[in-house]
């Protein structure tokens, strides 16, 4: 897959799903962008995509090296598919639809995302990463 920057436009929404996996097309997104010639700008694989990761028991090296070699979209699914945990996609998709940011503490949630104050409606972290991505890319 070629490189990605993510300093351009966001990796795709937190929400979208390949293969029944929620936020598997975000994290092929934020691991494209640290191939050479990509720039994660923001972007961490440190928190929900690492989180994914350890839940499908996937290495990020293995995850990495499978986006990197991938022509496709639905070929990293399939080696995915392939190495994953049984079980694990359910578990996956269940932790991160019921996820708040921070796992709950709003205070160290403020402090990332100050905007929040104004949006306390906002307490799923699907709902926060999508709003943070329009806040980040919004023009005019």
């Amino acid at each position: 897959m070629t490189p990605l920057d993510l300093t351009v436009a966001p990796p795709r929404g937190p929400r979208e799903q390949l293969d029944d996996l929620t936020f598997l097309p975000r994290s092929i997104d934020k691991v494209r962008a640290t191939l050479p010639g990509g720039n994660l700008g923001a972007y961490s694989i440190a928190g929900l995509t690492q989180m994914m990761l350890d839940t499908l028991a996937i290495a990020l090296d293995a995850f990495r090296a499978a986006v990197a070699g991938a022509d496709d979209d639905a070929a990293v699914a399939a080696q995915l598919r392939a190495h994953a945990a049984p079980g694990a996609y359910e578990r996956w998709n269940a932790l991160v639809a019921a996820r708040q940011p921070r796992n709950g503490n709003r205070a160290e949630a403020l402090a990332v995302y100050p905007w929040l104050a104004e949006q306390p409606e906002l307490g799923l972290i699907l709902d926060v990463l999508e709003e943070d991505d329009r806040r980040h890319f919004a023009t005019g």
